[in-house]
């Protein structure tokens, strides 16, 4: 994956906007993290892609890979992904070096305090692909300190095929993270009627 592809988020310009889910997630956006989780091929990037576009919040779109796994690299794409979201701003990011290395809770909340400076509200962060990530990894308690000093007017949305590891069990236990599931993002009967009228002029 080249690191534009890792960066870039997906075209959503021809899909068919899902007003009742989108309404669902205008619910859900009220707190700092939204965390999505449903099976592969369930929709969820289209639908927070188009849902984005639709409702016009610019955002930092990152497509989590395995390679994250390394916390040096995490934080060097999200480096790459602030400077695209906010170009004026020359000074980049830090990067994660050995130095840092007996302080990584202290780096990555100073870390993620600056890039959310960087954002002008309404913004959106979206980590796509989190079920990438083992479930021993860092990363996830490093994204835990990235989700608990989210500010107002920014929002971040987690994809992912699963629910949230315990890792993240405060941040639901203090409504700071909403869950949207299979039940919110699965099509209705008459959804699947409008893609299919969009897709071959012609309703089911």
């Amino acid at each position: 994956m080249t690191s534009l592809t890792k960066i870039s988020p997906p075209n959503a310009s021809d899909t068919v906007p899902r007003e009742r889910a989108f309404r669902l997630l205008d619910d859900c956006m009220r707190s700092p993290a939204v965390w999505i989780a449903s099976p592969a091929g369930s929709g969820k990037t289209t639908l927070v892609s188009s849902y984005l576009q639709a409702r016009k919040i610019p955002c930092l779109w990152y497509q989590i890979d395995s390679g994250d796994s390394d916390t040096a690299t995490f934080f060097y794409y999200l480096g790459l992904a602030a400077k695209k979201a906010a170009p004026r701003f020359r000074k980049a990011l830090p990067l994660l070096t050995p130095e840092y290395s007996m302080g990584i809770p202290v780096f990555a909340r100073r870390y993620f305090e600056e890039l959310y400076k960087r954002l002008k509200p309404p913004f959106a962060i979206v980590l796509d692909n989190y079920q990438e990530i083992p479930a021993d990894s860092p990363l996830h308690e490093i994204v835990n300190i990235g989700l608990s000093c989210v500010p107002e007017g920014i929002r971040v949305v987690v994809i992912s095929r699963y629910v949230a590891p315990g890792n993240f069990a405060r941040l639901r236990a203090n409504n700071e993270m909403k869950l949207f599931g299979w039940d919110e993002i699965r099509l209705t009967r008459e959804e699947t009627g409008e893609i299919a009228q969009a897709s071959y002029g012609q309703r089911l």
